[in-house]
């Protein structure tokens, strides 16, 4: 099925809330706070598929989340119908390392009135929820957080970077090589069957939400809500069934919410 941008617009609820279309700032927001970043799909061992076709289905219609690539490919999308300018770009990761790796990241630079943004659904909570202008490494407030823009002469790169409590933390750094859909596919196969990515051997969830954030990680759940924070194991197949349907808003079925209960276990077996 085609990209259908009023389908899309319901998805990620948005389409009663727009006097006429929205532009890409609302779009990135209100994407990740209905989709969420997710690894199921590599944690049941199977590679997401990122064509437009794969991308609709999972992300739109099915109402799963995704990782990276899936959940970028279906910002493409809108972003494309809604008639932006937009450059796909390649990241290496950093989490706090002086330089990142392997190119495991996409997002997109947006320009709009001869101003670009880098815009980026798929990078989970760490991320800025809205995109971040580009030509300044100037500290920008979004959301309550401190996000700059900082040049990397000595990697070729500009990198993204929040600020903590220990000073500024890079996130990505990413270049303006020119990026096929070649990069897109072999960089989703190495980001799902690596083991040395953090997807394959570990089930990740998070969804922003009106005040805070939930998120998951191999059996624990946490919930953030105007700055309370409440952790909790997940302890019975019911509980995890009832977390990933109704917090997460996920649609997967009951065989695959198994199976990946099941892996859980394993793990959980293994550490004690």
């Amino acid at each position: 099925m085609p990209f259908n941008l009023d389908t899309y617009l319901q998805r990620i609820d948005l389409s009663d809330k727009s006097n006429g279309l929205p532009d890409f700032r609302q779009i990135q927001a209100a994407q990740i706070a209905a989709i969420p970043f997710e690894s199921m799909f590599p944690f049941l061992g199977r590679v997401p598929g990122v064509e437009p076709v794969d991308v609709w289905q999972k992300l739109v219609l099915k109402k799963c989340g995704g990782f990276c690539f899936e959940l970028n490919t279906l910002f493409g999308l809108a972003l494309s119908a809604l008639g932006y300018v937009t450059q796909t770009v390649m990241a290496r990761v950093r989490m706090g390392a002086e330089r990142g790796g392997a190119r495991t990241h996409m997002a997109f630079i947006v320009t709009v009135d001869d101003e670009e943004w880098l815009a980026d659904t798929g990078f989970g909570g760490q991320a800025p929820v809205e995109p971040v202008k580009l030509g300044s490494n100037q500290s920008q407030t979004i959301a309550g957080q401190e996000y700059r823009i900082r040049q990397d002469e000595a990697e070729g790169e500009e990198v993204l970077e929040r600020l903590s409590r220990d000073g500024w933390y890079p996130l990505y750094g990413f270049d303006r090589v020119p990026v096929k859909a070649g990069d897109i596919q072999s960089a989703t196969y190495l980001c799902a069957t690596w083991n040395k990515e953090p997807f394959a051997n570990s089930l990740k969830a998070y969804r922003r939400t009106d005040d805070g954030w939930i998120s998951f990680q191999d059996g624990r759940a946490r919930f953030v809500s105007n700055g309370i924070t409440d952790e909790r194991q997940i302890e019975t197949f019911e509980a995890f069934q009832d977390f990933m349907t109704s917090d997460m808003g996920f649609g997967y079925p009951e065989a695959d919410l198994k199976a990946a209960w099941v892996r859980l276990q394993d793990f959980r077996s293994a550490k004690t």
